[in-house]
């Protein structure tokens, strides 16, 4: 007797299938896919913050980036005096 698919059992398949020429495709250019995986990891990244710093941007009404520890950017609508 055979099962009915599920909707998960669906998507593995398809996800299965699409991970034999994704494989392929990095073994054949392995520059090519870390750049492709950093800049998903980075998208995936700036699209999980994005709510937080558009809601701390709308009170704050202003951003402050540390950058490497030793720079820090600020963006703001006038300006600040940031103690840092």
């Amino acid at each position: 007797m055979i099962d009915q698919p599920t909707w998960r059992s669906v998507l593995v398949s398809y996800a299965a299938m699409a991970a034999i020429p994704l494989s392929l495709w990095a073994v054949s250019r392995p520059l090519a896919a870390v750049a492709v995986l950093a800049a998903a990891a980075a998208l995936f990244v700036g699209v999980r913050r994005a709510p937080g710093l558009a809601r701390c941007y709308r009170e704050c009404r202003g951003i402050a980036f540390d950058l490497g520890g030793t720079v820090r950017v600020t963006i703001a609508w006038e300006p600040t005096r940031d103690p840092a």
